[in-house]
C-alpha cells in the first residue's frame, strides 16, 4: 500500500509595498498634525533673533572689527580682494567704465562690437559673428549699454579666474583617482547650493563690491569647469593612450599631444557652461554690490516695476543667447573630423584678414570720434518696450483673470496651505519623526540618518518654521514641476519631431538666469508665495523635461516591440514599459527639479514668498539681523543637502540588483 504524500508549499508572508506603507504614514501625519496644530511650530517673528541667530550675529561683528587688524585678512583676505579688484577693474575700463583720465573707456561701443564681431568668427563662423554683433547693439538699444558693458566685464573676469583655477584643477581630476575622489563632494555640494547662500558669507570677508561679487561668481562657476574638464580627460578612449605610451611617450607629452586634443570638444563645452554660470550669477551678485545689469532687475522688483524690469530682463537674454550661441558654435566646429579644402583654408585666411581690419578701424574710430565712443541716445527703444510689457500684464491680469487669478488662488489653497500646515504648523518634533521615517522607506537607514541629523541641526538654529515655509514651496513647485515635466519629457522622448521643436525653447530656457524669471511672473500672479513657485517651474522644466525624455529614449527597442505584438495600447506603453523601465531617470529629473526648484524659491523673497530667502534679504538690510540672514543661508544650505541626499539615496536603492 503507498502513501500519498502532498507537496510541502512553503509560505511566506507577504511584502507590504513601500507605497501603502508611505500613504498609511502620510494619512496618520495629516491626522496627527490636525490635533497639534499651533503647537511647538517654533515660529520666531521677523524682527527677533534666536540664540543661535544672536550669537552668529555677534561672531560677524567681530570679524567685521578685525578686517584692519586681524591677520587672517592682512595676508589672506585683503590681498585677494585687491587682486581680484583690480582684474575687474581691467576688465570693466576696457568696454564699461573711464579708463583713467579719459572720459570713455578703452573700447568705445563701436570697438567693443567690432572686437566681439572679430572673436565670434574667429571662432565659428559669419553667420555667428553677425548674430553676435546684433545682439550686442540690440542691448544698447534697449538704453543699458553701460550696464551690458558692466555685466559682460564682470562675467569675462569671472570666467578667466575661474578657468585659470577650473582647467587645471580638472586636469587633475581627470588623471588622478585620488584627486577626483577628493573633489568629488565638493563639486557636489557645489551644485545643490543655491546662489544665495554664497553672497553674505564672502560680502562679510571680502566687503560689498565688484570684489566680493566676482569671488562669489567663481565659487559658484569653477566646479562646472573642474568637473567637464575632468570628464573629458576621463572620456579619451585607451587605445590611442596606451599606443601613445608604447611608443614611450612622456606623461606631459601624453598629456599635451593626445589627452586635451581628444577631449578639447568636452573642455569647450565646459567654458560653455562656465561663461553660462557665470553671467547668471553676476546678475544676482548685485544684491553684494556687482555692477552691471542685475540693479536695474533688483530696483524693478523691489519697487514692482515690472516695464523696466522687463527690459533690463530682455538685456540679460540677449546677452545669455550671444555667449550661448558663440561658444556652443566653438563647440560644433570640434564636431567635423574632414579637414579643410586649400580654397577653404584661403578664403578663411581672407575672411579673417577682412574681419580684423574691420575690427582695427572700429577700435580707432571708437577712441577718435564722439559717436563711435558713447552708444547714440537717439536709438532707445526702452521706453516702447516698457510700455509695451505693461500693457500686455495689464492686459492678460484683466482678461485672463480666470488663468492667472484662477491659478494662483486654486494652487495657494488646494495645496499649498494644507502642506503648510502639516510641514510648518505642526509640532516641528512630529515633522522631524515623519520626514525621518518616509527618508527610510525611500532611501534607507543612511538616508534617515542624514535627514535626522541635518533636521535636528536646524531646528537647534531657531529658523524652523522658515525653514518648513520654504520647503513647502519647493515642494509643491517640484510636484507640478515633474507632472509638466513628465508629460512633456514622454512626448518628446516618442516624437522625434517634437523634440526637435522644442529643444531651442529648452535649451534657451537653460542659458537664463534665474532672476530674469521673476518679472514676468511678479506682473501676472503679483507678489504672492505662488509668484515664486511658478518662477521655480518655469526655471526647472527645461532640465526635468530633457532627462525625462532621454529616459523615454534609452527604453530598450525590444521592450517596446514585445509589448507592441502583445497587443498594448500607446497608453499601456507608456505606462506598463516605458515609464517603469526610465525609473532611474525619473528619480534624476526629480533630484534636480528639486535642487533648481530650491535655488528660486528662496530668492522669491522679493517677490513676498516669504521663508528662508526673505530672512536672509532682510539681514542683508539690516544690521541688527545680519546673524539672522547668515543662519538662514545656513539652514538653505542644511535643507538643500538633506533633499539632494534622499534623492541620491533613492536613486541608489532603486538602482541596485534585486535579489
Amino acid at each position: 500500500m503507498s502513501v500519498r504524500t502532498e507537496p510541502i508549499i512553503a509560505i511566506t508572508p507577504k511584502r507590504i509595498s513601500r507605497r501603502w506603507i508611505l500613504g498609511g504614514l502620510l494619512l496618520s501625519w495629516i491626522v496627527l498634525a490636525q490635533f497639534l496644530r499651533g503647537k511647538a511650530t517654533l515660529e520666531l517673528d521677523n524682527p527677533d533673533n534666536s540664540p543661535f541667530t544672536t550669537w552668529a550675529g555677534e561672531v560677524a561683528d567681530s570679524i567685521r572689527d578685525n578686517r584692519t587688524d586681524g591677520a587672517a585678512f592682512k595676508f589672506f583676505f585683503n590681498p585677494i580682494r585687491e587682486f581680484i579688484d583690480g582684474f575687474v577693474t581691467l576688465s570693466r575700463e576696457l568696454i564699461a567704465i573711464p579708463s583713467g583720465s579719459s572720459s570713455i573707456p578703452v573700447l568705445g561701443w563701436l570697438g567693443v562690437i567690432s572686437v566681439i564681431g572679430f572673436v565670434v568668427y574667429a571662432v565659428s563662423n559669419i553667420r555667428m559673428a553677425t548674430a553676435a554683433v546684433a545682439l550686442t547693439f540690440a542691448c544698447g538699444a534697449l538704453g543699458l549699454w553701460t550696464d551690458s558693458m558692466d555685466t559682460l566685464a564682470m562675467t569675462f573676469a569671472a570666467v578667466i579666474l575661474s578657468l585659470a583655477i577650473g582647467i587645471p584643477v580638472g586636469i587633475w581630476a581627470g588623471l588622478s583617482d585620488r584627486v577626483l575622489k577628493a573633489v568629488t563632494p565638493i563639486l557636489d555640494l557645489a551644485q545643490i547650493l543655491p546662489t544665495l547662500v554664497y553672497l553674505a558669507p564672502l560680502a562679510l570677508f571680502f566687503l560689498i563690491g565688484p570684489a566680493s561679487a566676482t569671488i562669489a561668481t567663481m565659487v559658484y562657476s569653477i566646479p562646472i569647469a573642474v568637473r567637464l574638464t575632468a570628464f573629458g580627460i576621463r572620456g579619451v578612449p585607451t587605445s590611442p593612450v596606451e599606443a601613445s605610451i608604447s611608443m614611450g611617450t612622456t606623461k606631459r607629452q601624453l598629456l599635451q599631444k593626445v589627452q586635451l586634443p581628444m577631449s578639447s570638444r568636452t573642455i569647450i563645452m565646459g567654458v560653455n557652461q562656465t561663461v553660462m554660470a557665470a553671467l547668471s550669477f553676476v546678475v544676482i551678485a548685485a544684491l553684494i554690490g556687482a555692477p552691471g545689469l542685475g540693479k536695474p532687475v533688483i530696483d524693478a522688483l523691489i519697487i514692482r516695476n515690472v516695464g523696466e524690469g522687463f527690459v533690463a530682463g530682455i538685456a540679460v537674454v540677449l546677452i545669455a543667447i550671444m555667449l550661448d550661441r558663440s561658444t556652443s558654435a566653438a563647440i560644433s566646429s570640434q564636431d567635423t573630423f574632414v579637414p579643410p579644402s586649400d580654397a577653404d583654408r584661403k578664403r578663411r585666411r581672407i575672411g579673417l584678414a577682412i574681419a580684423g581690419i574691420l575690427a582695427i578701424v572700429g577700435i580707432v574710430l571708437s577712441r577718435q570720434l564722439a559717436w563711435a565712443a558713447f552708444f547714440p541716445k537717439q536709438i532707445d527703444i526702452s521706453k516702447q518696450i516698457a510700455s509695451a510689457s505693461d500693457s500686455s500684464v495689464k492686459w492678460v491680469t484683466e482678461n485672463m483673470e480666470f488663468l492667472t487669478a484662477g491659478l494662483s488662488k486654486a494652487v495657494t489653497v488646494g495645496v499649498l496651505n494644507p502642506l503648510e500646515s502639516v510641514l510648518a504648523n505642526s509640532p516641528w518634533y512630529l515633522t522631524v519623526v515623519m520626514i525621518t521615517l518616509m527618508s527610510l522607506i525611500l532611501g534607507g537607514i543612511r538616508s534617515a540618518i542624514v535627514s535626522a541629523t541635518l533636521l535636528g541641526a536646524i531646528v537647534a538654529t531657531g529658523l524652523w518654521y522658515d525653514t518648513m515655509i520654504t520647503f513647502t514651496q519647493t515642494i509643491v513647485a517640484t510636484l507640478l514641476t515633474m507632472v509638466v515635466g513628465v508629460i512633456a519629457g514622454v512626448w518628446i522622448g516618442r516624437n522625434a519631431r517634437a523634440e526637435r521643436a522644442l529643444r531651442p525653447i529648452l535649451d534657451a530656457g537653460q542659458t537664463l538666469p534665474a532672476f530674469v524669471y521673476l518679472i514676468p511672473m511678479l506682473g501676472f500672479f503679483g507678489p504672492s508665495r505662488f509668484t515664486a513657485i511658478a518662477t521655480g517651474i518655469v526655471y526647472s522644466i527645461p532640465i526635468v523635461v530633457k532627462i525625462v525624455g532621454q529616459g523615454i529614449r534609452d527604453v530598450p527597442v525590444n521592450m517596446i516591440e514585445a509589448a507592441t505584438s502583445t497587443g498594448s495600447t500607446k497608453w499601456q506603453l507608456i505606462t506598463k514599459v516605458q515609464l517603469p523601465a526610465a525609473k532611474k531617470s525619473l528619480l534624476l529629473a526629480t533630484n534636480q527639479g528639486l535642487i533648481f526648484v530650491l535655488a528660486v524659491v528662496v530668492i522669491g523673497g522679493f517677490v513676498g514668498a516669504g521663508g528662508l530667502g526673505y530672512l536672509v534679504l532682510l539681514g542683508s538690510s539690516k544690521p541688527e539681523l545680519q546673524g539672522k540672514g547668515l543662519v538662514a543661508g545656513f539652514c538653505i544650505l542644511l535643507l538643500g543637502v538633506m533633499i539632494d541626499r534622499i534623492a541620491q539615496y533613492m536613486v541608489a536603492r532603486n538602482s541596485a540588483p534585486k535579489h
